[in-house]
């Protein structure tokens, strides 16, 4: 019996797990169920204290968090995305680690606002991660040198880690939501973040798993550009 995922396919973090199963031709079940609502039932809750999507059940084994999900499911499935190569799974869990506090704050600084505005982000706290992600040592200019010596983040072949970036970063480009023009964010200043962008756009599973995302680009666009007006 496949593994149920609970997700929802607007989040970042279940958008990479849902477009790493297409790739890799994992089964799993889908059970789309709406984050901050949903995830705050008392049985849901019960399964495991962390109130947020993905998670996955399998044989009453339960299992919060994109990155420990795809590990997981890369060990158990020997995906080619979580290749067994001790160095490059050093990379992998490297930008892991620094994707929380870094490229995963595009998504609270810029999205979250728009379509979590259940989230209550002070706005100098708001302030501080936008200016983070252009700063000479900030985000882009990371991933970008990161990028100066591979074509994918962590060497010479696309990784869950390039997968739960890009939906951090793409989200927010003009075919989806156009959030960073609104915001004044321009990617022209790195060549190789959207060449790899490109690129991503290309493996099996991409247009599968961003279906949702594109189908409600045009409301997100709308509410981006209300938001910038306030």
């Amino acid at each position: 019996m496949a593994p149920k995922v609970y997700t929802m396919l607007i989040s970042q973090p279940a958008r990479a797990l849902s477009w790493a199963c297409a790739f890799e031709g994992t089964e799993v079940e889908e059970v789309q169920v709406m984050p901050g609502k949903d995830t705050k039932k008392p049985e849901y809750l019960a399964a495991n204290p962390i109130p947020t999507v993905p998670r996955l059940e399998e044989d009453g084994f339960v299992l919060n968090e994109s990155h420990a999900i795809m590990c997981y499911l890369g060990d158990k499935h020997n995906w080619k995305l979580y290749p067994r190569d001790a160095r490059m799974r050093a990379r992998i869990h490297q930008y892991m680690n620094w994707h929380h506090q870094n490229t995963r704050r595009i998504t609270l600084a810029l999205f979250a606002p728009v379509v979590r505005t259940d989230l209550a982000f002070p706005k100098d706290m708001l302030d501080d991660w936008k200016k983070n992600i252009t700063s000479p040592m900030g985000t882009l200019s990371t991933i970008e040198t990161w990028l100066s010596s591979s074509k994918w983040l962590c060497g010479d072949q696309p990784t869950v880690a390039d997968l739960s970036c890009y939906c951090e970063i793409a989200q927010c480009c003009d075919q989806f939501t156009g959030i960073f023009a609104i915001n004044g964010i321009d990617l022209a200043p790195y060549p190789r973040i959207r060449a790899w962008l490109a690129a991503c756009e290309q493996l099996p599973g991409h247009d599968q798993s961003h279906a949702l995302l594109k189908k409600m680009s045009s409301d997100f666009k709308k509410a981006a550009q209300l938001r910038s007006k306030l």
